[in-house]
């Protein structure tokens, strides 16, 4: 540990440079795949809460300040029965709600649509609170030399602060092109409305620069504080790349659609009131996606500068984080894992289909009848046991490879006085982020 000498004069207490580093080898956490796979078939799902827990511990040990590496307390235990409470208080209550909608108000569109529309409404206020539970419940369960850390604050404050800094503005600019739109007319209004919210996707940086300095200035380690002082107003340059290079793919993606559905006579198809055929289904579903996946490309620039942004303006004492991300190197690192997820499902995939055939599952020829098994559980358990096993395994070193890039690109510039820090009076929340669980918001 390398000790700098402090300018208060003589008898201040030393301080230490930070070096952070973060233990590359991915083959320690392939294995722990094959475990936590294996053990998600035999118990049908539930040891997941355990594997994620085993897959942080891994994660942190290989988070090392000064040598000395990052612990993670936390227990399987605390994520199951944080899910369970949010599943009885949460999902419980909704889906008993949308079933007595259904059978008080048989046929009611209007009621089923505001029963809809009221639970997408609560449950997209709830999302912010759950990315605070799950920071502070991860945050308390993490230690570097016996010292915890905490995150302070309400996450109801920054539920609602994620809630309205996106919701006010659209739902502003959904209000006044409506009302544009009916004094002008239809076809010009449509226009108004499209124009009114690509003019609002401008919110996006100042939002996610605002909810970063909320997060930031309420985390602690041990009795000190974490800050942030970053604006949104860097952000912008960026952000211009990354909005009008995505505004290109959609409006070509929607112009190669259209023309598409023409020249297959789809639109008098469906004027007609009749589906589409299954093929062609697939053809826009595989263009959507396709879109999909080259724009989080084409933004991959803008993100890596916002984290980069993030981490220079967040301070810990006298020092200052300091994040080493690129446009290109994050691309790759998400095009990859996407190619790891799909090559995780299709090989799952693969694997079922093989296995309907071996044990005569599955019909081999046209016309042929089908067996015993085929509309029991012994086909669906044939397809989903090697799904899970092999996308498991694939999201685990996806999770390994994300922590790596980021860790190991971030560093800690300054010196702290180390033996001046205390432990927090904070213990944190008793279980674990079982909102976060629900809406699937853990990074790992």
């Amino acid at each position: 540990m390398h000790t700098l000498s402090s300018d208060a004069g003589p008898g201040a207490a030393p301080e230490h440079a930070i070096d952070m580093t973060f233990d590359s080898k991915g083959d320690k956490l392939l294995g722990l795949g094959l475990i936590n796979g294996l053990l998600k078939i035999v118990t049908l799902g539930l040891y997941s809460f355990w594997g994620k827990t085993e897959v942080r511990r891994r994660i942190w040990s290989f988070t090392r300040l000064n040598g000395e590496p990052l612990e993670y307390t936390g227990t399987g235990k605390e994520l199951f029965l944080g899910f369970l409470i949010v599943f009885f208080a949460v999902l419980l209550p909704v889906l008993i709600a949308g079933f007595a909608v259904v059978y008080l108000f048989p046929g009611n569109r209007t009621a089923i649509t505001a029963y809809q529309a009221g639970t997408y409404l609560a449950f997209f206020m709830l999302v912010g609170n759950a990315i605070y539970r799950a920071q502070r419940f991860r945050l308390s369960r993490t230690r570097w030399r016996g010292i915890r850390g905490s995150l302070e604050g309400s996450p109801a404050a920054y539920g609602w602060s994620y809630f309205w800094t996106l919701a006010l503005p659209f739902g502003l600019v959904a209000a006044l092109s409506g009302l544009a739109a009916w004094a002008i007319g239809p076809q010009v209004g449509g226009l108004i409305i499209a124009l009114g919210f690509i003019a609002a996707l401008w919110i996006f940086p100042w939002r996610a620069n605002k909810l970063q300095g909320l997060i930031t200035n309420n985390m602690r380690f041990g009795d000190r504080p974490f800050s942030y002082s970053g604006r949104s107003g860097p952000l912008y340059k960026r952000y211009f790349f990354a909005w009008a290079g995505s505004a290109l793919l959609y409006i070509g993606a929607s112009a190669a659609a259209i023309t598409y559905a023409y020249s297959r006579g789809l639109i008098e198809l469906m004027q007609a009131g009749l589906p589409p055929p299954g093929k062609e289904i697939l053809v826009f579903f595989a263009l959507g996606l396709a879109t999909l996946v080259g724009t989080g490309l084409v933004t991959a620039w803008y993100r890596a500068n916002q984290m980069n942004h993030f981490a220079d303006h967040t301070h810990f004492e006298g020092a200052t984080f300091k994040l080493h991300a690129s446009g290109r190197s994050l691309m790759w690192l998400l095009f990859s894992n996407w190619l790891l997820a799909a090559l995780g499902l299709i090989l799952g995939l693969t694997i079922g289909a093989a296995l309907l055939r071996v044990f005569g599952l599955t019909p081999t020829g046209a016309g042929e009848e089908l067996g015993p098994y085929e509309t029991g559980l012994l086909p669906i358990f044939a397809i989903a046991l090697p799904l899970v096993f092999t996308t498991t395994l694939a999201t685990t070193f996806a999770q390994f490879r994300s922590a790596r890039y980021f860790l190991s690109r971030l560093k800690l510039d300054g010196a702290l006085n180390l033996n001046a820090i205390l432990q927090s009076q904070s213990t944190g929340p008793k279980r674990g982020e079982g909102l976060a669980q629900v809406f699937d918001l853990d990074a790992f």
